[in-house]
């Protein structure tokens, strides 16, 4: 069912109106919501940022895929003990805020309006920052539109361990990802990735460092791909460079995807499974999240 809403007084955010207008709801889900085109202002999709003007009709409509409207922190945790949390980040949750501050004075992340993980585990987890845990415990990070599993330490002692473990290439990740076309069955990409002098995005270059990426296809539809993906190097945004470099960029990248058709909601990426031994009791924990709906939905449109 869609819900109308007049603007009144000019100037907030849209994601800002709407959290004031609709309460019940999180912020994180109603960007979401915006993000993923079910929020519209005079039936035009805006961005979560755009500002509203006095008179402007908001409308929106909760997806039937959609979960209970109060989205807690709690909600996304798929394993928690002593030692550490396995969450599963939705799309659109920014990892923490921009710049250093925060990392000199970690109260700075609830400073500001957006809602930010590293804030959420102040909040809802006081304890990892009474621990003086490094980056709130954030020891891995997603992009701001990635969804899926992440690991998060409560104590400097796990941070450590952890930390240690991705540098040391002991943490198997498998993602899942959209791509604009159909790509080989399965296919090894080696290719040096980074940044060419000028250039913001990370690409293939010969500048890079060396980079591993091995790929599957899991299942097609005429002119898209569902991906599973094994980063084998932890280079930053190395399978959207590696995907790219083939000729199949991940759908909704907007440092990559052409403006094609379909367009994509956001970037069609996610973070599936994480494997590893427990490093304090030395078990195999292994950590699965499925795709969230919006990523579900749009793979069932495609033709």
């Amino acid at each position: 069912m869609k819900k109308r809403l007049v603007v009144e007084t000019a100037g907030p955010r849209l994601d800002a109106f709407l959290a004031r207008a609709v309460p019940e709801y999180t912020r994180v889900f109603l960007k979401n919501m915006i993000t993923n085109g079910f929020v519209l202002v005079d039936d035009v999709r805006r961005a979560p940022d755009w500002r509203v003007a006095e008179g402007d009709v908001v409308t929106w409509e909760i997806p039937e895929q959609a979960s209970s409207p109060r989205e807690t922190f709690e909600s996304w945790i798929l394993f928690e003990d002593r030692r550490f949390l396995i969450l599963n980040k939705p799309s659109g949750l920014l990892m923490h805020p921009l710049g250093v501050s925060w990392l000199k004075s970690p109260e700075a992340a609830r400073a500001g309006q957006e809602t930010n993980l590293a804030a959420e585990l102040q909040a809802h987890r006081p304890a990892i920052l009474k621990a003086a845990t490094p980056r709130c415990g954030i020891v891995h990070r997603l992009d701001r539109p990635t969804s899926g599993v992440l690991a998060v330490a409560k104590d400097p002692m796990t941070y450590a361990a952890l930390t240690d473990m991705f540098k040391e290439r002991l943490m198997d990740k498998t993602y899942r990802a959209i791509v604009r076309g159909v790509p080989p069955a399965a296919v090894r990409v080696q290719a040096p990735i980074g940044r060419e002098p000028g250039l913001r995005k990370i690409v293939v270059t010969e500048l890079g460092k060396p980079s591993e990426t091995s790929f599957k296809v899991v299942s097609r539809k005429s002119t898209a791909a569902l991906v599973e993906a094994k980063p084998l190097t932890g280079r930053t945004h190395q399978i959207r460079a590696h995907l790219a470099h083939l000729g199949h960029p991940v759908m909704g990248d907007g440092d990559f995807d052409r403006k094609g058709v379909p367009a994509a909601p956001r970037l069609m990426l996610h973070a599936y499974r994480l494997r590893f031994e427990h490093p304090f009791t030395g078990r195999p924990a292994c950590f699965e999240a499925a795709p969230p709906s919006d990523f579900l939905k749009f793979w069932r449109s495609l033709p």
